[in-house]
């Protein structure tokens, strides 16, 4: 696998946001694995370091949701280029009808993320850079 330069993980729980950048390192999926435990901080990040490839973003989170973490990235327009990977505990059909109105967001999973999801939005956003 071609790592991507970076990847943000945005959730709320600790232990998973750990396996999934034990994963992540593990594949050598990106140069660099950022964490953030909420939207908005999340948020800041990215107005510190720039938007991540990849974000694999948790749907349900205190302070701010995946979707309005969304609806504040999208206003930036820092978001281009990134490939996003909505997350659930439990995807519900609402969940995934809203995800695609947004143009980033690729797909709506279940947790955890896997190494087969990982591959997958890689080969994808290696894909379109190579039609940039």
């Amino acid at each position: 696998m071609h790592p991507v330069n970076k990847i943000l993980l945005v959730d709320d729980d600790e232990a998973t946001n750990f396996l999934s950048r034990i994963l992540l390192q593990k594949i050598h999926a990106a140069k660099e694995i950022m964490v953030a435990e909420d939207g908005r901080m999340a948020l800041d990040l990215i107005q510190q370091t720039g938007c991540p490839d990849i974000i694999f973003l948790d749907i349900r989170m205190p302070q701010m949701d995946g979707f309005e973490f969304l609806d504040s990235l999208e206003s930036t327009n820092k978001w281009k280029n990134a490939k996003i990977i909505m997350l659930s505990s439990v995807v519900q059909a609402e969940d995934k009808e809203r995800a695609r109105a947004y143009s980033s967001v690729m797909d709506c999973l279940e947790k955890p993320i896997t190494q087969e999801m990982v591959e997958k939005v890689t080969k994808e956003y290696w894909r379109d850079k190579a039609h940039d």
